[in-house]
């Protein structure tokens, strides 16, 4: 199994495989370490819960060494259960959660702590008090093969019921190439509407595709209708139970799943067109959170950071640049004149003082092609002109940029 993230301009992926202990003894000492380091980060949580913000690693470190020497670990041993624990803590705080009580067996170790032979597909583990611990990894070679050239830099070690299990963190810088034209994308609950564009503003292509947030929706609202039919028992028993697993399973699946679709096939036209990627800054979103009860359920269900997530690392395994521009007012203002646009019915937008008519989510991708020119980015025209009539696709193909696709298989 691998999983993939990306990280300062690079691709960043987990193998995730089992591992078999040299010897028991190998297996009893790993299994002595990951409950200290359980208990050294349990520690550090509680010392942190306590505390209106939480510190720096350094004050931290200050606060807890003279506690967590007793535990034999190594110095990067130490700064992993600094992390770990500021990770769990910021996490469960944010989600209004009670103080967090660890029980699972899971350790993040440094580089400087183990030796990865892929050749040999086996692991060195430097544990507490100078100890060490091989481990047999069981993967096969082919699953090897794709990470040779990338750098290793951590591991995750975990213990379920007597199985050992690693995930390696491979990382591999990528240098974007140049590129000739911008795409822009403009993600909503219901659809990912995307405009390719000329430096100097024509529009090459212009494509919607629709999203399944109906169909999660649709799952979202039978678990709530169970839950309501049985308010005091739904969960105890276990048949009721499952049946509201099962709808919350198929609804992750549907996001990922068209995630994995939509940022495959947005960077493949991205890549047909030697295209930098233009995505909108959504990290603010969440606090769009209103008292319109079906906003807020939807925006709770809108998977936008996983679309947002698969397009970038999509377009960085083609070596394409993405950017993140400010979303504030796309779909509002008109590209035009810059005056502010007025619903004319049917998702179209009219302007009252220049009469420019367009689809709201054409206008957002055309204004995040103005936003990103106007930024000084190399390769962009920064004079590409607002009258453009190329750059005015819904005055003449309204319809064109009205139909919605969807993505399959």
């Amino acid at each position: 199994m691998v999983s993939y993230s990306v990280k300062g301009g690079g691709l960043v992926e987990a193998l995730k495989m089992r591992a078999l202990p040299e010897g028991s003894n190998d297996y009893l000492a790993l299994l002595e370490f990951l409950k200290l380091y359980r208990d050294a980060v349990q520690l550090v949580v509680n010392k942190l819960w306590s505390l209106n913000e939480i510190p720096s690693i350094k004050t931290l470190h200050k606060m807890s060494y003279s506690e967590l020497k007793r535990y034999g670990f190594r110095a990067h041993h130490v700064k992993q259960v600094y992390t770990y624990a500021k990770t769990i803590v910021r996490a469960s705080k944010r989600n209004g959660g009670k103080k967090p009580v660890l029980r699972r067996l899971t350790a993040r170790v440094d580089r400087y702590d183990y030796r990865l032979d892929l050749e040999n597909r086996t692991l060195i583990l430097r544990i507490h008090d100078g100890r060490v611990v091989i481990l047999k990894l069981l993967t096969s070679i082919e699953r090897i093969e794709k990470f040779r050239g990338w750098s290793n830099y951590e591991i995750a070690i975990k213990v379920i019921e007597n199985e050992v299990y690693v995930a390696v963190y491979f990382r591999r810088i990528v240098k974007s190439r140049k590129t000739k034209t911008i795409t822009t994308i403009d993600v909503n609950f219901d659809n990912v509407t995307l405009a390719v564009f000329t430096s100097s503003g024509k529009l090459l292509k212009l494509k919607r595709y629709k999203t399944p947030l109906r169909k999660i929706l649709t799952h979202r609202i039978w678990i709530e209708r169970i839950q309501k039919r049985y308010s005091k028992s739904w969960g105890f028993v276990k048949g009721v139970r499952e049946v509201i697993e099962k709808h919350g399973d198929r609804m992750k699946s549907i996001a990922l799943d068209y995630a994995h679709k939509i940022g495959d096939r947005v960077a493949e036209i991205a890549n047909e067109h030697n295209s930098t990627i233009v995505l909108e800054n959504l990290n603010k979103l969440r606090d769009r959170a209103n008292s319109n009860s079906l906003f807020n359920k939807k925006l709770s269900l809108w998977f936008y950071r996983k679309i947002q997530f698969t397009i970038n690392y999509e377009a960085l395994e083609r070596r394409l640049e993405v950017s993140y521009i400010n979303p504030m007012k796309t779909s509002s203002t008109c590209p035009r004149c810059e005056s502010r646009l007025k619903d004319n019915g049917d998702r179209v937008l009219k302007c009252s003082k220049c009469d420019f008519t367009g689809d709201r989510d054409v206008v957002a991708c055309i204004n995040l092609f103005y936003r990103y020119s106007r930024c000084g980015v190399p390769r962009v025209a920064l004079n590409a002109p607002k009258g453009d009539a190329n750059l005015r696709p819904m005055q003449g193909k309204r319809d064109e940029a009205m139909k919605s696709t969807y993505i399959r298989s």
